[in-house]
């Protein structure tokens, strides 16, 4: 069991990466102590994993778990399993996981999705990096190019599949990617990281980690890329190259040996084509920030923390589009930041209840310009509340329910450039979600589990816009667009076959999402001829969909460790009046498989993904209408091998998209094969 081997390795030493990795190792702490107050004690990701031979999380209930333990909907992707597969971003990186669709429309952009149900250009997966939430609910998507942080420090990335809005808020209603980066006080990994390839392409990473003390840490991390652009020169609205360059300053320290405190700044910049949900590519040139405070005290009343933190995207996307023998101006800048404040307690009741507490606040504002001009200034406000208990009723029988209450104010606002146009409905929702989950070992049979939830989604702050005018595009306020729920069920089973030293999975799922959301743009728009726009957000009926996900993964005595695994996600969208529909956009079959093998310092990897074919859209500027594309089923292959020359250096050499040398994954650019070449340097 975990919690012994935490007793035995433990020490005073908080990290402050994330409220809920902090809220369960108290949790754990109070479990071995119970009666009496413990010091603060922080899960050691690096140590555990060293000791169980296999990643820890706190993801999946809030409490510290091994990846044995935990339900088969969610997957843990190791820094090994990173680094040996090649991948130069993180959207590469997750195409390897079953129930995870990936479309990669340019070098840094790509929509991704659990389990389907996304349109081009949204997403209903909320991600975030060290508990922090990097998803943009402005427009409902994730930037994958602007993300602050450096593949090579990534300790895990945490996937969890179905809806999760009881635990992480509201928007996790179709999964969840964490992002878990390496902890200056445990990991004192500093390296430099060079590479260049194909399309002209060179970029690189520095992190610079060090312990000064038991009491004092800091981390700096810097990385940049710089390439041609896939197809590049082939279309008029795609720039010829592409780049990005982020840095993030991590800092922790101790007041007291009961009060930590940590401190993160963020910052990048991108130019990029951005692949907008109407089917057309536009230069994005967005700049991302943050700033993060942590506070952590243990109390006789648990562990109470506090952490608060400001995200700010600005973006501004200029263009000229020939259509209808006019060409139409676009000059459309915007600002989005989110405030957000965390409060929450973990307390152990015995030895077996543990209970955590939370309450939440965040203010999120959207302000837009069209040539220089204000158009529009919308904000909402959100007060949530929220339980995990966790009751393990047996030894092999746990039930940890998790419930949340949202309350979202949208106040009334006026357009300030049509000054005779109603001001926008105010609204005021109040959301329940709840997860609900019942684990059982049972010894040489395997592991079974149950669980329910209910996922919230809510609608971008951009379709809470009052009605007003973009150049030629009219957008029209609905008074009536409510957010969306999802209500889900699902089995998961594994079971450890030792003769293959390996582990079976299985997970299998149903669920209804009632008044669906699209995407800001791409199914809400209407042409009136001549030069007329107008966009008209809305909800859509229900969609269904059923599947799930079967893994086999395996290690043999001569440093061969292989995986293979298959996933269906059958959608059932009745509304085949609309051109965004959900069961045409969404792959129902999709194979995994790869292997990694070390041969001394020599390390050989190759990893293949197939997926059916699905319907992307695409603009058709001569009507203004959106055409569908049919995507055929394809193949992704991609291949590394390295080399360590020392404990110092290694070498590799990466080979992307190795079966097609252009390959169609979206109705957006053909994806060219790259080989890269990299150096790295620890130090």
């Amino acid at each position: 069991m975990l919690l012994p081997a935490i007793k035995r390795h433990t020490r005073p030493c908080l990290r402050f990466s994330s409220i809920l990795s902090l809220s369960t190792t108290l949790a754990v702490s109070l479990l071995i102590f119970p009666g009496r107050s413990a010091h603060a004690q922080n899960l050691d990701y690096s140590t555990f994993e060293k000791l169980f031979n296999e990643p820890i999380t706190s993801s999946a209930t809030g409490k510290p778990q091994r990846a044995s333990e935990l339900p088969t909907d969610i997957q843990v992707v190791t820094a090994e399993q990173i680094r040996t597969s090649g991948a130069q971003s993180l959207p590469e990186v997750l195409r390897m996981v079953p129930g995870v669709d990936v479309r990669r429309y340019s070098i840094l952009g790509a929509n991704v999705s659990i389990r389907g149900n996304d349109a081009a250009g949204g997403s209903r997966t909320l991600v975030l990096i060290d508990g922090r939430q990097v998803y943009l609910d402005g427009y409902n998507y994730t930037d994958w190019g602007a993300l602050p942080v450096s593949i090579r420090d990534i300790r895990q990335i945490e996937v969890i599949r179905g809806p999760n809005s009881a635990v992480y808020g509201f928007n996790a209603s179709g999964g969840v990617i964490n992002i878990v980066t390496r902890d200056p006080q445990h990991e004192n990994k500093s390296y430099v990281h060079v590479e260049g390839g194909s399309l002209n392409g060179f970029g690189g990473e520095l992190v610079a980690s060090h312990k000064f003390s038991d009491a004092f840490a800091a981390k700096l991390s810097l990385n940049g890329l710089r390439s041609d652009e896939y197809e590049r020169g082939s279309r008029r609205d795609v720039p010829p190259q592409t780049s990005n360059i982020n840095a993030a300053l991590e800092l922790r320290g101790q007041i007291s040996p009961r009060v930590e405190w940590g401190l993160t700044g963020t910052i990048d910049q991108e130019r990029s084509p951005f692949w907008l949900d109407i089917g057309s590519y536009f230069t994005s040139r967005p700049l991302s920030k943050s700033l993060e405070g942590r506070l952590a005290a243990d109390t006789d009343w648990g562990l109470i923390e506090f952490r608060a933190y400001q995200n700010s995207f600005t973006n501004k996307t200029t263009d000229n589009i020939p259509a209808m023998g006019s060409v139409f101006p676009i000059d459309f800048g915007y600002d989005l930041e989110t405030t957000v404040a965390q409060l929450s307690d973990t307390i152990s009741i015995n030895n077996q209840n543990d209970l955590r507490l939370g309450v939440e606040y965040r203010y999120s504002s959207l302000s837009g310009a069209e040539a220089g001009t204000k158009v529009g200034n919308e904000y909402d406000m959100l007060a949530a509340g929220s339980a995990v208990w966790d009751y393990r009723i047996l030894p092999k029988l746990t039930l940890t329910n998790a419930f949340r209450m949202d309350s979202l104010l949208v106040p009334s606002v006026k357009s300030p450039s049509l000054a005779e146009a109603p001001a926008s409905a105010a609204r005021h929702y109040i959301e329940p979600s709840f997860n609900s989950r019942i684990r059982y070992d049972a010894g040489d049979l395997g592991t079974f589990g149950l669980n329910a939830a209910r996922g919230i989604q809510l609608p971008a702050l951009f379709d809470f816009a009052p009605t007003t005018m973009l150049g030629p595009v009219a957008v029209i306020n609905n008074p009536s667009l409510a957010p969306s729920t999802t209500i889900n069920v699902g089995l998961n089973y594994s079971h450890s076959i030792k003769p293959l030293n390996g582990t079976l999975s299985v997970a299998l799922f149903a669920q209804r999402t009632s008044d669906m959301l699209g995407t800001p743009f791409a199914s809400n728009y209407s042409f009136t001829p001549p030069a007329s726009l107008t966009m008209f957000p809305k909800n859509y009926n229900r969609v269904d969909d059923a599947g799930g996900e079967i893994r086999l993964e395996g290690k043999t005595d001569f440093n061969l460790h292989w995986d293979l695994s298959y996933a269906m996600a059958a959608v059932r969208d009745p509304d085949k009046s609309s051109m965004i529909n959900f069961q045409r956009q969404t792959p129902v079959n999709t194979v995994i498989g790869g292997f990694e093998y070390m041969l001394g310092p020599v390390e050989f990897s190759a990893h293949a993904r197939w997926q059916s074919h699905y319907q992307d859209i695409a603009a058709d500027f001569s009507t203004f209408q959106l055409r569908n594309v049919k995507i055929k089923d394809f193949v992704t292959l991609n291949a590394r091998v390295g080399w360590k020359i020392d404990k110092h250096f290694a070498l590799s050499l990466s080979g992307q998209q190795l079966g097609d040398s252009r390959l169609r994954e979206t109705s957006g650019l053909r994806i060219d094969r790259r080989i890269i070449a990299g150096l790295t340097a620890g130090f």
